[in-house]
């Protein structure tokens, strides 16, 4: 009665969706119709692309939230990719629920979230050759912020894949910062705001796998190291109800005590895809919460493979800079020297 189905084929509506229930005294289906919207030329069809079990996962989260909010005895999506021309259907949602009003609101919102934040490429193609990619309207960013309330459901990925040049190739997460390795004063700051832990390591994986959390290595078929590596084999595999994730580096051991909360409540705001910590003229680009639909952005900076920096995925997107007052909290610990002066 919940589920998802992403589809190359046409989507065949006089099909049975799911077994009747007698509790349910509404049932509501839209149906998504690629219409014809002349600009310089007519559109002669679409393109969609999605980045696969990523879409999928996103979009249950999306049915997840709204099982929260509303009784429903039934959520399913269908939703096809590849060429789609106009007349045919794009989506399909249905919804059931004892009353009217659950099954009405429910469908709005999920169509609501499924236009702004499940991970589609959307490419137009016009009549006389044009081709252009599209994202969400305004119109559907707005329709989206009404429902939201921050992040609910927050995952938290911390980076200690690095090679520690600096620290002598010394595992910088492992290392003792006042009686405990770095990366635990990490998982203590974040613990009680995570759903979801996990670390991106690719040496002493049993000893970072001691503390208790799922531990990811880097893909080879990505053929890169860095941030960017860890964040595409880790995030990827996370838990598909969360809603947000966190990045921080294992080498922050003073992280403030409210950066989660902050962070999460810049995302209340539906045009904002990501929330960035920063001080007094600096941003920390390694301490950012992203919605899981951004990680479609970064597959084609991983295949061009021509700038890898974490500053570049970021600054493709529409991110947020929250400022915090204590910019010791996001001192990096890149060598031994500012280790022992953070020791003191």
């Amino acid at each position: 009665m919940f589920s998802v189905r992403i589809q190359e084929a046409p989507i065949n509506l006089t099909m049975e969706s799911g077994a009747q229930r007698d509790d349910c005294g509404a049932r509501v289906r839209f149906v998504g119709t690629v219409r014809n919207d002349p600009r310089s030329a007519p559109i002669s069809h679409l393109v969609l692309e999605h980045f696969p079990g990523v879409t999928e996962s996103e979009i249950t989260r999306i049915i997840d939230l709204a099982r929260e909010r509303w009784s429903l005895q039934k959520a399913q999506v269908v939703h096809r990719v590849g060429r789609i021309n106009v007349g045919e259907d794009i989506v399909v949602v249905e919804t059931a629920s004892t009353h009217r009003k659950d099954a009405y609101e429910a469908n709005v919102f999920i169509m609501d979230y499924l236009k702004t934040q499940a991970p589609f490429w959307k490419q137009e193609c016009f009549t006389d050759g044009a081709e252009i990619w599209v994202e969400a309207k305004q119109s559907d960013q707005q329709a989206a912020q009404r429902w939201s309330t921050g992040p609910r459901h927050i995952g938290a990925l911390i980076l200690a894949g690095g090679e520690g040049r600096r620290m002598g190739y010394r595992n910088k997460g492992l290392l003792s910062f006042r009686g405990r390795p770095m990366v635990a004063h990490v998982v203590e700051a974040l613990r009680p705001h995570a759903n979801y832990m996990a670390i991106s390591a690719n040496k002493d994986i049993e000893q970072y796998q001691a503390l208790g959390l799922p531990v990811f290595q880097d893909q080879p078929r990505y053929c890169i190291q860095g941030p960017l590596a860890g964040i595409a084999a880790a995030v990827p595999r996370f838990p598909a109800m969360l809603d947000a994730v966190l990045v921080v580096p294992c080498d922050l051991p003073l992280l403030p005590a409210d950066l989660v909360p902050r962070l999460s409540e810049a995302l209340a705001d539906q045009t904002v895809d990501c929330a960035l910590a920063s001080t007094e003229g600096n941003a920390h680009h390694g301490v950012f919460m992203f919605r899981p639909g951004m990680l479609l952005s970064l597959l084609p900076q991983l295949v061009e493979g021509s700038d890898l920096r974490l500053q570049t995925w970021l600054q493709a997107n529409r991110c947020a800079a929250v400022l915090f007052n204590d910019a010791r909290a996001f001192s990096n610990i890149n060598d031994m020297d500012a280790l022992q002066n953070l020791e003191v």
